[in-house]
């Protein structure tokens, strides 16, 4: 990894592809590598619990290496794998939103945090707090040492553009990586370089049209450095 880098992101569950030696499952879940503390933290943790723990062996990482795991939202394609990686690593941290109350009851074990606002879990790595009304969720900024920020993202229920907009108050956004769901307004992407579009994303196509430079095909066992 280069000295400049901060972080390396691993697309580790997703149901759009995947490379060899990885396996596909409904869902979304990424692996960072945060440099900066040298610590291994899970985005989401996609539907299947044995594909999960499967594709981040594959990875060449073992699971008890994980730190912290951070939920977006209570969707089972997201939440899913938790239970699996909680049997490998019961004493782990666990990044919650706030309105979800089951998952200290079903954790007893873990550190559960629970979040409404922005703050920071890991050097340079803060949770947006949690957006949404019906469905509450969160992203994840990662702030590298440019200062841009790489944005993860689960579903974005309640709009990217949330997401996007929180991001901004604190620096530019060099990249976006997630499931977009029904996301259109697609002017919020200007100026973002890497456009990892995934998952649940239902206007693929038009963001890829709209942004052919930037837009970039994501599969699971693809890494990215930042």
């Amino acid at each position: 990894m280069n000295r400049k880098d901060s972080f390396k992101i691993i697309i580790i569950f997703d149901n759009k592809c995947v490379n060899e030696g990885y396996l596909s499952g409904f869902g979304f879940s990424a692996l960072i590598y945060n440099k900066l503390s040298n610590t291994y933290l899970l985005f989401d943790t996609g539907g299947d619990g044995g594909v999960l723990l499967h594709n981040i062996r594959n990875a060449g990482v073992d699971p008890t290496q994980i730190a912290k795991v951070i939920v977006s939202h209570n969707h089972y394609d997201h939440a899913g794998g938790l239970a699996s990686v909680y049997t490998q690593n019961p004493h782990i941290k666990l990044y919650i939103p706030h309105a979800i109350k089951k998952y200290k009851r079903n954790y007893p074990e873990a550190e559960v945090v629970m979040h409404t606002e922005l703050e920071e879990i890991d050097e340079a790595v803060f949770v947006s707090g949690q957006f949404g009304t019906s469905i509450k969720e969160q992203a994840l900024f990662c702030k590298t040492t440019r200062d841009t920020f790489v944005l993860l993202v689960g579903c974005t229920h309640p709009g990217l553009e949330q997401f996007i907009m929180k991001a901004r108050q604190m620096g530019k956004i060099e990249a976006v990586i997630g499931g977009f769901h029904g996301f259109r307004k697609l002017s919020y992407l200007k100026g973002i370089d890497f456009i990892g579009a995934c998952h649940c994303t239902s206007y693929m196509h038009q963001i890829h049209s709209k942004f052919p430079e930037q837009f970039k095909k994501v599969c699971v066992g693809d890494y990215f450095l930042f």
